[in-house]
């Protein structure tokens, strides 16, 4: 499963460009992408902002940025 963030002014179209990408869950593992530095960043840095931010998925789930954070806890994170 393919993971996405979107900030308030983005579209669900915008989820398709490399930034917006947080990564892909399979087979136990995530491989992350460009868009988890976004997040990360945002973790750190902006927490306040954290409410207004949607994390969708390639099968049209909307999660919040606690339960993405949960689901990748368990995941082997790998680098490519």
């Amino acid at each position: 499963m393919q993971y996405y963030i979107l900030m308030p002014n983005d579209s669900e179209a915008d989820a398709l460009n490399e930034a917006n990408l947080l990564g892909e869950e399979s087979f136990g593992s995530f491989w992350p992408g460009s868009g988890l530095m976004v997040l990360m960043t945002l973790v750190e840095k902006a927490p306040e902002a954290l409410p207004t931010i949607k994390i969708i998925t390639d099968q049209n789930q909307t999660i919040g940025v606690s339960e993405f954070l949960e689901k990748i806890s368990i995941l082997q994170i790998k680098r490519g």
